[in-house]
């Protein structure tokens, strides 16, 4: 057994050899195969952040990935480019077989004719120009390898004199215009004394644009205008001239009013109107007795009203709203002068919207846990109605379930296999505005909406119980920019009750105080805020956030009080049933690198915090954090993990009864493409649950400062994810490396026992 093992490395190692030689048996003669840069040299320079600016386009513009490039590195490579091996091994081949591995597995060689360094440092000395290093220079040098058919690329980088601005004049605009750059100096781009950049000459030239425009000059454009450089008047700076261009169309230096506004409402693009409904200068073409919808929904998200300026900000403002409350499937602007004199200041609007489908059914994966607010993988099926009621409404029905398949151990050595699962339904009408009375009115970046919804869970635990929570909320979300989301639950109310449970969960809860109170009947009154922001979705490395902060039964209790009754009396009842008393916390983070066209790293952090009091003891089960399982710490399985130190002697409750007050979670995620719509993953993960309070049934539960390290729960592991478009199938393989209630940091019994094998619907995080 031990010769054949023996000859299987030996057979590998050997193959590894022989490729590795035959990296550059396909270079041509004259070329070479490029293996990466040296570090660039920059000389002659200040540093600050325009020269680190610049720096970082200068670093774009000379970066090239040689084959086997590390994480998509100029500079690293892997020792094994198996890409450029595959490439070498099956380029040629006539057969099919080998024509799909070169294909899908290959990768051609980066050569230094294809890299072309000369190219490179012209394109690099224009980005020295254009943020004002006139003198600037870039060199480049051939480095020869050992082996003489590889060569590096060494790029040196002189900037020079850095040019700044000594004076800016704006020049030839008329009265009207020139009024309005004088009013709105204070927001120029360009100062004196900044460096002379394209990048800040154009976003003036673009600032300037959308200030015209938002004045009533619809037509406008930004290439009307040009700049003049004198760089001889004073030695090292720019005097420049913002100026507007000759025989530019007369129209576009005078100012457009909104006329009549036509509102087009068709089921169909070609669909001929023919009747409508006149109000003023606001006239509704449809077909059939009355409007598919009340005319006043779409002019509530019209911000260009007859009669007024015309303005760039409300045009685009009224187009994100009016299409962004789901209707229509095409939202058309068109602006027209009522006639062609030469004193005409009107623009007539046709308002040409496309209804979308009314029904739609639709299958799409969830990620947000509805008893714990935590993501997780799920699966809805749904249909949908939109304009219900002729004003814009959306009746939702669907039903949803979240499955996980979990084969491992609980780090301890102990057979953990489990197969958990949620089910349940929703349904809902959301209204597209804020139905919040005494509220004044405001501009919101999208149409905000009010949410009335019901909804029904029901939680399976495997081998214990089946638990229902049903639900009721209204909530408000709104959007306040194109990065900030808010939501507003001021009312949500939640009912749990045990629908049945077996033998063995009755012997635990009689051996758990802490079980028989957080997982006892009880009222959930609560009141929500999350707030949400996401970065633009051109940035090259987007981040997310959410925090969401929840509070339940305090209004409740306030009024107890005013009755008389303490505000720490136990027992206090709504529908003659306990009610929970708590506040809670909870921040998630992401942020996601972009290594290469198709694979990232990821980033994730998740804390929360919830304290009962008053009337609660400790909170409701169902609201706890936990922390294990297929979107945590998946070396573990769920709930496997804490509170703090603790481990239960009792293998029977160890999936019930580990949750806490506090939670950390960070995990860290590598998302290669491997293979058409397959991708891969390598992670790290790491977290822990604790109790705000010491408990004699869970010791060592209760969080410590000095202590909350050393009680990470830390495991790595592989996975893949098929991504089918519409839902992520992913199976995740974790293995343990430091158990939180055991001294040492590689502190597992074996290996064999540190497993755990997650099947799930949905990216983790």
């Amino acid at each position: 057994m031990i010769s054949k093992i023996y000859n299987y490395i030996l057979f590998i190692c050997g193959l590894a050899l022989l490729s590795a030689c035959s990296t550059t048996d396909k270079v041509l003669e004259g070329d070479q195969l490029y293996v990466g840069l040296t570090k660039i040299k920059y000389t002659n320079y200040e540093s600050n952040s325009h020269f680190k600016f610049t720096r970082n386009e200068l670093d774009a513009a000379l970066a090239c990935a040689p084959n086997g490039a590390l994480f998509g590195s100029s500079y690293y490579r892997t020792p094994f480019p198996y890409g450029l091996w595959v490439w070498n091994a099956f380029s040629k081949s006539e057969g099919p077989i080998g024509k799909w591995i070169s294909k899908s597995f290959g990768k051609a060689p980066v050569l230094m004719s294809w890299v072309n360094p000369a190219l490179r440092a012209s394109v690099a000395q224009s980005v020295l120009k254009s943020h004002g290093y006139f003198n600037g220079s870039v060199t480049y040098n051939t480095i020869t390898m050992s082996n003489p058919k590889k060569a590096k690329i060494g790029y040196d980088v002189d900037l020079g004199h850095l040019y700044t601005i000594d004076s800016v004049a704006y020049e030839k605009f008329p009265e009207g215009a020139d009024s309005l750059l004088k009013n709105t100096s204070a927001n120029t781009v360009i100062h004196k004394g900044d460096a002379f950049d394209v990048s800040a000459l154009d976003a003036e030239r673009k600032r300037v644009s959308t200030l015209f425009r938002n004045n009533g000059y619809y037509y406008y454009q930004p290439s009307y205008a040009s700049y003049l450089a004198d760089t001889l008047s004073v030695p090292g700076k720019v005097q420049m001239k913002f100026q507007l261009a000759e025989q530019i169309p007369e129209r576009a230096m005078h100012k457009w009013y909104i006329g009549r506004v036509d509102l087009q409402l068709r089921k169909q693009m070609i669909e001929q109107l023919n009747d409508s409904l006149v109000h003023r200068n606001f006239t509704v073409h449809f077909n059939g007795r009355h409007s598919p919808i009340r005319p006043r929904v779409i002019m509530r998200d019209l911000r260009l009203r007859p009669g007024k300026v015309y303005s760039y900000d409300n045009y685009l403002e009224s187009s994100n709203r009016i299409s962004s409350n789901g209707l229509f499937s095409i939202v058309d602007f068109q602006f027209a002068p009522r006639d062609t004199s030469a004193t005409c200041d009107t623009l007539d609007l046709a308002l040409n919207c496309v209804f979308d489908k009314p029904y739609d059914f639709y299958v799409e994966t969830n990620y947000t846990g509805r008893t714990s607010g935590r993501m997780g993988p799920g699966l809805i099926v749904g249909f949908t109605k939109r304009n219900a009621f002729r004003g814009g409404e959306k009746l939702d029905i669907n039903v949803k379930g979240s499955y996980e398949w979990q084969s491992g151990h609980t780090a301890s050595g102990a057979s953990d296999n489990v197969n958990s699962y949620e089910y349940g339904g929703d349904a809902s009408l959301e209204f597209p505005r804020l139905l919040m009375p005494f509220i004044p009115r405001r501009r919101f970046f999208v149409t905000p909406s009010t949410l009335l919804k019901a909804s029904t869970d029901i939680i399976n635990r495997a081998g214990y119980f089946k638990r229902h929570i049903a639900s009721g909320e209204l909530t408000y979300t709104f959007q306040t920019s194109k990065n900030s989301m808010h939501q507003f639950s001021p009312i949500i109310l939640e009912y749990e009750y045990m629908s049945s449970h077996t033998a063995k969960f009755d012997s635990v809860m009689k051996a758990s105080p802490y079980l028989q109170v957080s997982m006892k009947n009880q009222f959930i009154p609560k009141l929500k805020y999350s707030y949400i922001y996401t970065s633009d979705k051109i940035y090259r490395n987007p981040i997310w956030w959410q925090t969401t902060i929840s509070e339940a039964a305090n209004i409740l209790s306030l009024g107890y009080a005013i009755a008389g009754k303490s505000w720490g009396e136990k027992d206090k009842k709504l529908f003659k049933n306990p009610y929970a008393q708590y506040v809670k916390i909870e921040t998630e983070f992401r942020k996601t690198w972009r290594l290469a066209e198709h694979s990232n790293l990821v980033a994730h952090f998740d804390l929360g915090a919830i304290w009962a009091y008053g009337n609660s003891d400790m909170a409701p089960w169902s609201e706890q954090f936990y922390v294990g399982g297929a979107n945590s710490v998946r070396a573990f399985t769920v709930r496997s993990v804490g509170p703090g130190s603790y481990y239960p002697t009792a293998n029977t409750y160890s999936y019930l009864d580990q949750t806490g007050d506090i939670k950390f979670l960070a995990n860290l995620e590598y998302r290669p493409h491997l293979l058409g719509n397959l991708y891969g993953a390598v992670f790290l993960d790491a977290g822990n649950v604790w109790t705000m309070h010491d408990s004699s049934d869970r010791p060592g539960g209760k969080f410590k400062l000095n202590n909350a390290v050393k009680e990470m729960a830390l495991g790595t592991g592989i996975g893949l994810r098929y991504d089918l478009d519409f839902f992520v199938i992913r199976v995740d393989w974790g293995v343990g490396l430091h158990l939180p209630y055991k001294n040492g940091f590689y502190n597992l019994p074996n290996f064999r026992d540190s497993q755990s094998l997650h099947f799930a619907i949905g990216m983790p995080f």
